[in-house]
């Protein structure tokens, strides 16, 4: 009896923010159906356009609504990205939920590296491919996602990688062990790599219940890692990627360490989606 008056009273909240969610998301959508579409730009100004842009933009604001009124996300401000060009940003893997509070975070249309099988999820299929998502089997030996991924850095994308390669569902608590896969495409690249820590997101390795159980999560970036002492022929070298994991995992357990102590803000008010457009 008590379980089933917990679940009634957990539904009542959820209720609340589904009508938040949706009068946000009718509010957002509307503008962008009811004004004309501006004439051909130009190809500078098509270049200068920013990558959240047109049917994204929505889109965009759905994630931050949906981890600031369910997950109560919190950052230290916009992925310090930079405003076009490829990058590589690396993170902390705790839950199923990581995409959306990285996402919420940053002005830049994140691709992430993801498992296959979630990948070809029918629910989410559609978006993993909008956003350019790169499907990767769990065996450690997919070359053709390695690649994949190299293409998109050179193309400009901005990648995601969890370097740990599985999830560790302990709230930010915990840090798995750095595989050289990460360390690899980094050095590979030649690209800027972007640290971020995530902490306070539901305690599950489950992708439907992080997404249907509320936290306290926050999102805190950090400063570009140092690997400007790599050549990319050394992307191969055993040496080369341990040095580098090193690296990832010192600059993870600085932003563990730092999370509690530096000021984090709503990520509706830390930051302006609105510069998006």
């Amino acid at each position: 009896m008590a379980t089933s008056l917990s679940r009634v009273h957990a539904h009542e909240p959820f209720m609340s923010c589904r009508v938040l969610l949706s009068l946000t998301i009718l509010l957002l959508i509307l503008p962008s159906i009811l004004l004309p579409a501006r004439p051909g730009a130009s190809g500078q100004q098509k270049q200068t356009q920013p990558e959240i842009h047109g049917t994204l933009r929505p889109m965009h604001w759905m994630v931050i609504a949906y981890c600031a009124l369910w997950h109560r996300l919190k950052t230290n401000g916009w992925a310090p990205l930079p405003s076009n060009g490829p990058a590589i940003l690396i993170a902390n893997h705790t839950c199923g939920i990581d995409h959306l509070v990285l996402q919420a975070g940053c002005r830049r249309v994140l691709g992430f590296i993801i498992a296959r099988e979630y990948y070809d999820w029918s629910l989410i299929h559609w978006f993993c491919k909008r956003v350019g998502c790169i499907p990767v089997n769990r065996d450690g030996r997919d070359v053709q996602a390695i690649r994949a991924a190299l293409r998109a850095l050179a193309n400009g994308r901005v990648l995601v990688i969890f370097p740990e390669g599985r999830i560790t569902p302990s709230s930010g608590r915990e840090l798995g062990a750095i595989l050289p896969g990460a360390a690899y495409v980094a050095v590979r690249a030649g690209v800027p790599v972007i640290p971020s820590y995530i902490r306070g997101t539901p305690e599950t390795d489950q992708i439907g219940e992080s997404l249907k159980t509320p936290s306290q999560a926050v999102v805190t970036f950090g400063d570009p890692i140092d690997l400007t002492d790599f050549e990319p022929a050394q992307a191969g070298e055993k040496t080369a990627q341990a040095e580098v994991s090193r690296r990832f995992l010192q600059a993870l357990l600085d932003l563990q360490a730092r999370s509690r102590s530096l000021v984090a803000h709503p990520v509706v008010s830390a930051q302006d989606p609105a510069s998006t457009a």
